[in-house]
């Protein structure tokens, strides 16, 4: 476990390493509370409301693709540009450990950068969350951190497979705000577009977490949040299967370093 724990912080390390403190900060901190002033009050103009606590939520969970799409998802493809994985592929370590190592960081991470989206929606627009329904709200917030960095490791894994992985990232990330319900309400999307918001991550948490601060029905809130970590695991189980049968190929036809 302590080995666990020490390659998932170098993996989370060798993403923000080069950064100064300033820079750091000006990217995890300033950015975030940006974000969500702007989306708060293109909201607030759109919808014309004055109750904010539902799109401040879906606002501040959506920041969480940053860490998921930018952050874990190039982790793989930043192995092979460096050169060592080779090291990884050949070490004796289980893979699965590694694999999943590389997230945990990433989790805590990304649940940093939603409280200060949170906390900025709390001290600008009179976020609100019931006090007694304040554990659930954080446990809801953990399991969708889960499901979105699992959606990360399925990304890296893929950007195996090809030579620019950057347009896949952006589309990728475009794809989680506009068919969360974060930005634009589900209820408004075509048909076919409301049932793939359901297969990607973040989609239920948010709707739980609306209805958590709504004071909602505690059957429907369990049964969203055991739907997202179900879902959570199917990535998982997906990324790490896909890399198993990547790793068989390139071994096989010698192009582990390359495209």
């Amino acid at each position: 476990m302590r080995r666990f724990i020490r390659q998932s912080l170098f993996s989370f390390k060798s993403l923000f390493g080069y950064l100064s403190p300033k820079a750091y900060l000006l990217m995890k901190v300033l950015d975030p509370m940006l974000q969500m002033i702007y989306f708060s009050l293109l909201m607030k103009f759109v919808y014309r409301t004055n109750d904010m606590t539902p799109w401040l939520i879906g606002n501040a969970f959506i920041l969480c693709s940053r860490n998921a799409v930018f952050g874990i998802g190039t982790s793989l493809i930043g192995e092979r540009y460096s050169g060592t994985l080779k090291l990884i592929i050949g070490s004796p370590a289980n893979k699965f450990k590694v694999f999943m190592s590389r997230g945990v960081f990433y989790i805590i991470d990304s649940f940093i950068t939603v409280f200060i989206g949170l906390l900025t929606g709390y001290l600008l627009f009179d976020l609100y969350i019931p006090a007694d329904r304040m554990l659930i709200f954080i446990i809801s917030i953990f399991v969708c951190m889960f499901s979105a960095i699992a959606l990360g490791l399925c990304i890296s894994v893929l950007g195996l497979l090809t030579r620019d992985i950057h347009l896949f990232l952006n589309t990728a990330s475009m794809i989680l705000f506009a068919l969360t319900g974060a930005i634009f309400p589900l209820e408004r999307l075509p048909l076919f577009l409301s049932k793939i918001s359901y297969m990607l991550p973040i989609t239920r948490s948010i709707e739980s977490a609306r209805l958590i601060a709504s004071g909602g029905d505690y059957g429907r809130i369990f049964s969203l949040m055991g739907g997202e970590m179900l879902l959570g695991v199917i990535f998982v189980v997906l990324g790490y299967t896909t890399l198993n049968i990547v790793e068989k190929i390139a071994i096989k036809k010698a192009t582990l370093d390359i495209y």
